[in-house]
């Protein structure tokens, strides 16, 4: 029968240690960007990456009764249009990447830009029936 005495233990459990603290940690490849797809009042789908408004402000204005509220792109997972334009406003489902949903009035007097598979790409919100943002 062995007998180790403490001593030994303890050397053998601080040598372990070192050793996994040199080991190698394995990198995970990084997640490939999909795009976002945008569909138009006429029923054409583009499949657009890094989809943004043009200008620094990345949100979109919502209108609620009486309350504006600014919806930053990022929040968003998708954009259903219900309604025809009327005053520079649309009715609109948001549904939030975290899980929320909401209704209301939709600012459309911009336009939506990015890269398609033929280049740049853009195109007035107003003439946009819905929209799924991607990861880019």
């Amino acid at each position: 029968m062995y007998r180790i005495s403490i001593k030994s233990l303890i050397f053998l459990m601080l040598l372990f240690s070192w050793l996994i603290g040199c080991a190698k940690e394995v990198v995970l490849p990084p997640v490939e960007p999909w795009p976002s797809k945008v569909v138009t009042s006429d029923g054409m789908g583009y499949f657009v990456y890094n989809l943004r408004i043009p200008g620094t402000k990345q949100a979109v204005k919502m209108r609620e009764g009486g309350a504006i509220t600014w919806i930053p792109l990022a929040d968003i997972a998708n954009i259903r249009f219900t309604g025809p334009v009327c005053d520079q406003y649309r009715p609109a489902r948001i549904f939030l990447l975290r899980g929320g949903r909401l209704e209301g009035e939709l600012f459309v007097d911009f336009i939506i830009e990015g890269t398609s598979d033929q280049g740049y790409w853009n195109i007035p919100m107003s003439k946009v029936e819905a929209v799924d943002i991607g990861s880019d």
